[in-house]
């Protein structure tokens, strides 16, 4: 039977890693006043006293590298191996390169805006990317694994590290049939064109035959249209796979909504991930050879042939595990995974952040019964109208503030460039409660020179975002956000079955901070039963 067990990693009196203990061992050199606590999740202990040559048994370091990427560190012990500890976890890459693309449309949006207002032709800033060839966001998902490689080899003894790439042919991906030279050559090999959309266009309507996919009419260049099975809205791309040739009648009713065009997402397979994981595999590999361990590289059908020998079903941390396992040992695992969080370094940030009380009052400007609604319109294609109106605009606001001002109910910290904050628009930071039992509520950083902060207990007393708490019941939750009134917004670790939701509001007098937030998040999760082996 395999046999599940549950470790606690050791550290020496000098900070270097010594072998797993049993939790019941961990407590007794708690209580005896031999060690310390280090760390909560995963719990890591340090001996007070330094062991001269220890002895420690061999562990390997398994990372199954992906989007979704598994950790597991597997102990060659004498008689067995065994994994004392895994996890997985998922990086923001994808998340950071949608963002960086949103702000890129943006901003060649508002700079289209100014250069038509001022009568010159945009033109396009090209983009360099100083002493790297690899984009910020490629960059931060490789990090997000190297920190928590770096956090493994503080807590155990790793002599080696094992790397499972993500290794896909892309083309097979996109085109199962291909062969020959239409593999290396590609649908637009030999068309000639001015610009590239052009040798899309016409690559597309040769692999068609010049036709409508949908009643067959026969089309030329001028009257086709190409469709996007997938809007590129909807994280559509301008690959050939998933553009199509309509004619203009079956492209209009396509558009109205009046003819529906069945997408199969099966026939379209999102090749993004892979093709971003391949992009930075290299500089993975650098960074893990940077911690000065033997690195070893091994694929995905080893990986297959070891999970199915030791009867694993398919998950990250078991493929990382089977490939830590040594031939003919028993192997044991872990009785909980843990699921590895990266929070946004600035969570409140936004593209264009508006002032909310300044839009408010302009708002306000615009529906008094006075003005001519006909002018206060802005009309992006008639710029020469919207240059005679601004000036009326701008008097019709100005006019309302001095109203505001006169009458004593102007705000002067909602305006631009204010060091203060108004309080309805403050964001919470923390909330902490006081020696009656009550909740006081911290605001933003920004208005914190502004307050008399002596009275402030210490951080680890302050309720904050990314914090893990546990409520009265035992649940394990994280702080997600706080609200105005002092209720504390947490979300459940675990998932809580009949709940319609797993956050709920609670009076921070009945949580318990367990750990501080950090960029990164150690979360324990059950473990799924794995079935036994004989």
């Amino acid at each position: 039977m395999r046999k599940c067990v549950n470790t606690v990693a050791v550290l020496n009196g000098d900070g270097k890693p010594l072998s797993p203990t049993r939790p019941s061992r961990a407590r007794w050199l708690l209580k005896q006043g031999r060690a310390r606590v280090i760390n909560i999740y995963p719990f890591v202990i340090q001996l007070t006293c330094t062991i001269s040559n220890p002895v420690v048994n061999k562990a390997v370091l398994v990372l199954d590298d992906g989007e979704t990427f598994g950790l597991a560190v597997v102990e060659h012990c004498r008689s067995h191996d065994r994994v004392v500890l895994g996890a997985d976890g998922k990086t923001r890459g994808r998340e950071i390169s949608d963002n960086m693309r949103e702000r890129k449309e943006l901003r060649a949006a508002r700079r289209n805006r100014r250069n038509k207002k001022r009568g010159r032709v945009g033109e396009s800033k090209l983009a360099y990317r100083h002493g790297t060839e690899y984009p910020a966001s490629i960059r931060a998902d490789v990090q997000a694994k190297l920190n928590a490689v770096g956090d493994i080899l503080r807590w155990f003894p790793v002599s080696r590290i094992i790397l499972e790439p993500v290794k896909v042919d892309l083309v097979k991906e996109r085109r199962p049939g291909v062969k020959g030279k239409d593999y290396q050559q590609g649908l637009s090999f030999g068309i000639e064109a001015e610009s590239r959309n052009r040798k899309r266009r016409l690559a597309v309507l040769k692999r068609d035959g010049y036709r409508c996919l949908y009643c067959g009419t026969p089309v030329t260049e001028e009257t086709a249209r190409i469709h996007h099975f997938r809007a590129r809205k909807s994280g559509g791309t301008n690959r050939y796979d998933i553009q199509g040739t309509l004619c203009e009648k079956c492209h209009t009713s396509v558009s109205t909504e009046q003819l529906a065009l069945v997408f199969d997402p099966d026939r379209y397979p999102d090749t993004r991930a892979a093709g971003r994981l391949m992009h930075g595999r290299y500089l993975l590999e650098a960074g893990l050879k940077g911690f000065s361990l033997s690195l070893e590289v091994k694929y995905g059908y080893e990986t297959q042939v070891k999970r199915e020998e030791i009867n694993l079903p398919k998950t990250h941390v078991n493929d990382a595990a089977a490939l830590g396992a040594r031939e003919g040992y028993p192997l044991r695992l872990p009785p909980a995974l843990y699921k590895i969080e990266y929070r946004k370094r600035h969570a409140n940030r936004k593209l264009f952040n508006t002032n909310p009380g300044v839009a408010h009052y302009r708002a306000e400007a615009d529906r008094q019964p006075h003005v001519d609604q006909a002018r206060m319109k802005v009309d992006d294609h008639d710029h020469e109208t919207n240059r005679k109106n601004r000036s009326y605009r701008r008097y019709v606001r100005n006019k309302y503030y001095k109203k505001l001002k006169t009458e004593g109910r102007f705000n002067y910290d909602l305006l631009p460039g204010k060091k203060r904050l108004n309080e309805p628009y403050a964001v919470n930071e923390a909330v902490y409660v006081d020696e009656e039992g009550r909740p006081v509520v911290v605001k933003n950083r920004r208005i914190w020179r502004d307050q008399d902060l002596s009275g402030l207990p210490p951080r680890s007393k302050l309720f904050e975002k990314g914090d893990l708490v546990r409520t009265k019941e035992g649940w394990l939750a994280k702080v997600i956000s706080l609200m105005s009134d002092g209720q504390v917004k947490v979300l459940f670790c675990e998932r809580k079955e009949g709940r319609k939701c797993q956050f709920t509001q609670r009076h921070p007098a009945t949580l318990r901070i367990v750990q501080k937030g950090r960029g990164r998040c150690w979360i324990p999760q059950k473990a799924a039963l794995l079935p036994s082996m004989n």
